[in-house]
């Protein structure tokens, strides 16, 4: 069995995860008591993202071993990524009673304060995690993503000369491309020109063993050079973010037509549901959702509608889109939701969670455009805040940003004219249903920044917040997002106007956003205007 299991390890590490899944199964047919392979079933679970699978095969462990520390460690990981957080507050407490000397509990616990915003909390459980992990290794990235979540905390805590400090710490024990771009992004003159000079040397001078390889450490060091050379030399900048994104569009190899498929099979589905009947008017009552193009503008305005005492900034939570999404896409393994009402009722007991002190609960992920007739139907008392942008300016700003897997699409002007033009027919889809209506208000980036005080007073009104709005708690708001380092800033307008900026790739963009357009037309789902929304490209 060890090599069939040493290859089992090898398709995990190379992130072939089909593969990982198929043979760890085919070895559980011939091994079924094997306990080992049961856990390997359900990290394999995990890292498919499918939370549900994973966190059923644990339970089956802990039904064989009740105290098996690595499950009841693995649960509190699963639950928090689930975001049933009550449950995995749970596992987290069992797994450190039961091995008060390992990291990872820890390293959960200060995931779970810093969703809560308890971030002097999270400081502590994170240190302790760190301190534990530097008594069993000398190597710092056997345990990074731990000093990447300290690095955040003390961002959240506006700790920006600390996190300075820390990452320079580490650096100094040996070079890191994943910590220096975080040294990059909180303050480019930290980064002296040495560094510089070896990251652009590592661009030249590394061979690699894989594909993997290669853009696992070409990546990072393509985008902290674009990143330092921004303001330097804009050229050299824009070179360097077309390699790395080059990095990251040949590693995924995505498909947009699946995108395609998604957005009818929605569409089918609320043509489905659109006639059904909700007795009670009143739920959704405290939840506030904020969506639109990722990169729009939705966490500066989640960092305006939360400067108060009233409103809890729940940051992206997965929760409606991927309860909705697989209802709607996989309703066969999820026999435990059976209608959209469901959904609706899982969602609101999971974001209830963050309650406590406050009267309502705003979710900014961007992606829940998608379901905005969803979230009308089945929670017809939430308030909806869309967010508009200028296309090119949207596409500028996404491929500017080291997404990977959360906004897959990000890596090219292709794929971003596609998505926003699927956003756009969306939009035009809800507009022509009648579901954006009065409890849907519709702003603009442009004259969100611009007018920052009207639209303050604005969206205030909408979302009846009646405390007071506070300039300090928004100028302090952290967001664990690509933003999260301009949003504590001043309201400045040059994220405006990007028109000079990637002029060699832009008809990528522009292609592929009117061909997808034309796509939309011929599926004569809903009439398409000239504009984009009062835009023109």
């Amino acid at each position: 069995m060890n090599k069939a299991v040493n290859l089992l390890h090898q398709y995990i590490s190379n992130n072939q995860l089909d593969k990982a899944l198929l043979e760890c199964k085919k070895l559980l047919k011939t091994y079924p008591k094997e306990i080992y392979l049961k856990k390997l079933l359900s990290h394999i679970y995990f890292l498919k993202d499918n939370y549900g699978l994973a966190i059923f095969e644990s339970l089956e462990i802990l039904e064989i071993k009740p105290d098996d520390f690595d499950s009841i460690n693995a649960l509190g990981l699963y639950y928090l990524k689930q975001e049933e957080y009550e449950i995995a507050k749970h596992y987290i407490n069992k797994a450190k009673s039961i091995n008060s000397s390992h990291p990872a509990p820890y390293h959960n616990c200060g995931e779970l304060f810093i969703k809560k915003r308890l971030f002097n909390k999270a400081a502590e459980e994170i240190d302790k995690c760190i301190s534990l992990h530097e008594a069993l290794s000398d190597n710092y990235k056997n345990y990074k993503s731990a000093l990447i979540m300290r690095i955040d905390v003390f961002v959240a805590l506006k700790e920006q000369n600390s996190a300075i400090q820390f990452i320079e710490k580490y650096l100094s024990l040996g070079f890191d491309a994943e910590l220096l771009l975080q040294l990059t992004q909180i303050n480019k003159n930290s980064v002296n020109n040495d560094l510089i000079a070896l990251c652009e040397e590592k661009t030249h001078t590394r061979s690699f063993k894989s594909s993997l390889e290669k853009y696992q450490e070409l990546v990072p060091l393509y985008f902290i050079l674009s990143n330092y050379y921004e303001k330097i030399d804009p050229v050299v900048s824009e070179k360097f973010y077309l390699k790395g994104n080059k990095e990251v569009f040949d590693i995924q190899r995505m498909s947009m037509i699946n995108f395609q498929r998604q957005v009818l099979r929605i569409l089918d589905n609320y043509r489905d549901i659109k006639g059904e009947i909700i007795n009670n008017q009143d739920k959704g009552k405290n939840n506030i959702f904020i969506v639109g193009m990722p990169r729009s503008g939705t966490t500066l305005t989640e960092s305006l509608i939360t400067a108060n005492n009233e409103v809890f900034g729940a940051g992206e939570l997965m929760s409606f889109y991927d309860l909705s999404y697989r209802y709607i896409l996989d309703k066969d393994k999820h026999p435990d939701i059976s209608n959209m009402s469901d959904v609706a009722d899982k969602y609101i007991k999971r974001t209830n969670y963050f309650l406590n002190t406050f009267s309502k609960v705003a979710d900014k992920l961007p992606n829940n455009y998608q379901f905005i007739g969803h979230i009308r139907k089945f929670m017809p008392a939430s308030k909806i805040i869309l967010i508009l942008r200028d296309p090119w300016d949207l596409a500028v700003s996404l491929f500017k940003q080291r997404y990977v897997e959360s906004i897959s699409f990000a890596s090219s002007m292709f794929n971003i004219g596609i998505q926003i033009a699927n956003f756009e027919m969306f939009i035009l889809y809800w507009q022509n249903e009648g579901v954006i209506d009065d409890r849907v208000l519709t702003i603009n980036y442009e004259n969100l920044v611009k007018n920052f005080e009207k639209h303050q007073i604005t969206l205030y009104e909408f979302c009846n917040i009646k405390s007071e709005y506070e300039p300090a708690k928004r100028e302090g708001f952290f967001a664990k997002t690509a933003t999260m380092h301009q949003v504590q800033k001043k309201i400045y307008t040059d994220s405006v106007k990007k028109k000079d900026e990637f002029q060699s790739v832009k008809h990528e963009f522009v292609d592929a956003f009117y061909s997808q357009r034309d796509f939309w037309r011929s599926k004569k789902i809903i009439d398409i205007p000239n504009d984009y929304f009062g835009y023109n490209l």
